[in-house]
């Protein structure tokens, strides 16, 4: 039988200290794991401060100096994770008390790996995509090899920003000891992040559809439209020079460039098939009448099948885009040479173009001029300079409502509207403000337009409202210059004879409308859900007037149960040469006080929310608050 041996006091007296002993070592073990987490902290500001440098070395063009700072950052960001994904890592991360921030740590290291990773991407990406050297664009052409191969590595950033997304989520709002400092970190990380991952999830239905929209399975014929904003319709410039663009396996040809001189019939009536339910489309139209409807996404089918119609080839799209936004396009690309003028820059080509009809007043040179526009457009895009640069030119003038495209294709459609580049009209679902003008007889007066938009909106506690719109037009036309009286009509005349077009919120209903304080005829109307009413006003040149509309809409702001109301409003644009100035001023029910203003809002008074800007450049859609 084994002996049993009774613990002696000793014994006893030696185990409190074996403990503290052994928690000691414990202790001492921990803290030589976490030795390496010290550099941790450097690590990830030099990593950060690398990738900040890299961009804003892309920002300035200098390639070579973001490959290095990207270099730096990577050597930064292995340090970081070699100090935080370790076997200290690891046994720090199960500890009490500490463990919960140490997780955060190394989700924070994982993110800004990837992030770094896709910076490396996006250097190795560059030789191929952009300057003289880039292989993807060649005199014009698409190689559709490099295409797919930029393609999939972008397909693999994706992946990678998603995954830093979804390190970054899972970081704690608050931790023991370190509070919400890690949380404002992931915070940071986010605001750079997200915008990353929403524009390339954006992106990727058009990189899908991109090579059929190059002819990659069948060739593809696409319709080149320049608009000149000095002779507006309600979409915008009215289309006057025109070219076709074919498409056959990334290959691209131009046709002559054409102009209602070079493509007899553009100017004259004629029916084709009109887009279901464009109340702007009645009897017989000319291919110069058909862009009427204020939405591109119209406007653009309608110019497509007018151009069917007048020369018997079926279109797969149409690309519109007008001469402010062709200026934006030289200024990335440097000056150009345009027959009977002379070398122009992006400062003076505007002005030259549809500014100077009485210094070019040569029909022939003029037409020349006009027909020299579309290769400008098909220069720029496809130079294979920064295609960074011409995308956020491109995607601003879309914005501006200067440049659209229309695809007969549903899916491409949708990939470019996804983008924001059809030129469709903002959401009328809550309040909306859009006004457009356009010229009833064949003149260049709008250059001189100028306008002045006010809306006065009194919100209701169920969400619905008063609206009293102003605007204010003036006809800024300098003397005529031209012998003889002015005729009123054509290239030099100073009158303007406009139909003003304002577009409504949903289910808006018309209560009132004056010019210059008298009750006149309007006409109303619905478009695709949305009420709008026109009337027509001549204006001598340097006249001006007003119109009032006034109207109700039944839900302009959401109500919550709280008695909270969230209010809505789209605006648009019209393409003018000079931007209108916008004023809006909502007032909201007693016993609210407006407590969420969005960028460029301020409050006058607590019931009284305000927006004003000289000059409304792009579409905007906002949301103002006020809680009891």
């Amino acid at each position: 039988m084994r002996s049993l041996r009774r613990s002696t006091s000793s014994d006893r007296s030696l185990r409190p200290w074996m403990i503290v002993g052994g928690l000691f070592l414990l202790l001492v073990l921990l803290g030589l794991l976490a030795l390496p987490f010290r550099k941790a902290p450097a690590a990830a500001e030099s990593a950060k401060a690398d990738l900040e440098a890299a961009k804003a070395a892309l920002d300035t063009g200098d390639v070579e100096a973001a490959e290095a700072s990207v270099r730096s950052a990577r050597r930064h960001a292995d340090v970081l994770q070699d100090a935080v994904q370790g076997i200290g890592g690891d046994v720090w991360s199960w500890t009490p008390v500490v463990g919960g921030s140490v997780r955060d740590v190394r989700r924070l290291g994982n993110a800004l790996d990837e992030i770094t990773s896709v910076a490396e991407t996006g250097v190795e990406l560059l030789p191929l995509v952009r300057g003289d050297e880039g292989t993807l664009v060649d005199d014009g052409d698409v190689d559709l090899d490099v295409l797919a191969e930029v393609t999939s590595q972008i397909d693999t950033v994706s992946s990678r920003v998603e995954r830093a997304r979804s390190e970054l989520a899972d970081v704690a709002d608050e931790r023991p000891l370190v509070g919400a400092r890690l949380a404002e970190a992931r915070d940071a990380a986010l605001d750079q992040v997200a915008p990353v991952s929403d524009g390339l999830e954006t992106i990727e239905p058009l990189l899908d559809v991109l090579p059929r929209i190059l002819g990659s399975q069948a060739d593809r014929q696409y319709l080149l439209a320049v608009l000149n904003p000095s002779e507006l319709r309600y979409s915008g410039g009215t289309p006057l020079t025109f070219a076709t663009l074919d498409l056959a396996g990334g290959q691209l040809t131009m046709s002559e460039p054409l102009d209602t001189e070079t493509a007899p019939g553009v100017g004259q009536p004629r029916y084709w098939k009109k887009v279901k339910g464009n109340r702007f489309h009645r009897g017989r139209l000319n291919v110069l009448t058909s862009t009427m409807a204020p939405d591109w996404t119209v406007s653009g089918n309608e110019l497509a099948n007018a151009w069917r119609s007048l020369r018997g080839r079926r279109m797969s799209g149409v690309i519109v885009v007008d001469v402010v936004a062709l200026a934006d396009l030289v200024a990335l690309t440097g000056p150009l040479e345009l027959p009977s003028v002379g070398m122009v820059n992006a400062d003076s080509l505007v002005e030259t173009l549809v500014g100077s009809y009485d210094t070019y007043a040569d029909p022939v040179q003029r037409k020349a001029i006009n027909r020299a526009l579309a290769p400008v457009f098909s220069d720029r895009l496809l130079s294979g300079g920064d295609p960074v640069k011409t995308g956020k030119t491109l995607a601003r003038a879309a914005d501006e409502r200067r440049f659209a495209v229309f695809m007969r294709d549903p899916e491409e459609q949708a990939a470019f509207g996804d983008l924001g580049l059809t030129g469709a009209l903002g959401p009328g679902d809550r309040d909306y403000l859009g006004v457009f003008t356009q010229n009833r007889e064949p003149s260049k007066t709008d250059y001189w337009q100028r306008r002045a938009v006010r809306s006065e909106v009194s919100v209701r506690k169920d969400g619905s409202a008063h609206v009293r719109l102003t605007v204010d037009v003036h006809n800024d036309s300098p003397p005529y210059l031209q012998p003889g009286t002015d005729p009123r009509t054509g290239y030099f005349t100073r009158w303007a004879d406009l139909s003003v077009l304002t577009m409504l919120p949903e289910d808006a209903e018309f209560t009132g409308g004056t010019v210059d304080g008298m009750t006149t005829p309007i006409t109303r109307s619905n478009f695709y859900g949305r009420t709008y009413q026109r009337t027509s006003i001549e204006f001598a040149p340097q006249a001006r007037h007003e119109l009032i509309v006034e109207y109700d809409v039944p839900s302009v702001a959401t109500v919550e149960g709280d008695g909270t109301l969230r209010y809505g409003l789209a605006m648009d644009p019209q393409g003018i040469v000079q931007p209108q100035s916008v004023e809006v001023r909502v007032r909201f029910p007693k016993g609210l006080e407006v407590t969420g203003l969005p960028a460029g809002w301020s409050s006058s008074g607590t019931r009284v929310a305000a927006f004003k800007t000289d000059a409304l450049e792009t579409s905007e859609v906002f949301e103002v608050t006020a809680a009891p």
